[in-house]
């Protein structure tokens, strides 16, 4: 019986880890893109994303999605999905990297982003916070 119960806690540890933490992702590296074009921007539960299309220095565009914390979160953070639409151009986006063979390519964690007016969104694993730029 005990064999049993252990296996099911065991069974549902990955889900759970999967939503609220950040081991799929190294959050002692960095991956910095400038210049990125929107292609979405959700704000939901149990978390959200930031997909964008960047251009490599070979010229190619390439296509990165970025896992945000919960819309919760997010929105105490004083962040909203009406605040970016598909085509807007960020500055720049900064996120943690997926580790190899935990995530797809190309998918990350993020850290921070600027939006044109001078803004920059920065998240942690449970918070979100807006600073206000210049403009």
């Amino acid at each position: 019986m005990a064999t049993i119960l252990v296996a099911l806690v065991a069974a549902n540890i990955h889900p759970v880890a999967a939503h609220h933490s950040t081991m799929f992702f190294d959050i002692n590296a960095e991956v910095v893109h400038e210049n990125v074009t929107v292609v979405d921007f959700v704000v939901a539960n149990p978390h959200g994303v930031l997909i964008y299309v960047v251009t490599d220095d070979g010229g190619n565009e390439v296509r990165w999605q970025a896992e945000l914390p919960s819309g919760n979160f997010t929105r105490r953070g004083g962040i909203s999905a009406s605040m970016l639409s598909p085509g807007d151009r960020l500055p720049t986006v900064v996120c943690w990297p997926g580790i190899p063979g935990l995530v797809r390519a190309n998918t990350s964690r993020l850290k921070s982003m600027e939006f044109p007016n001078g803004d920059v969104a920065t998240f942690t694993p449970v918070s979100a916070e807006l600073t206000k730029g210049s403009e």
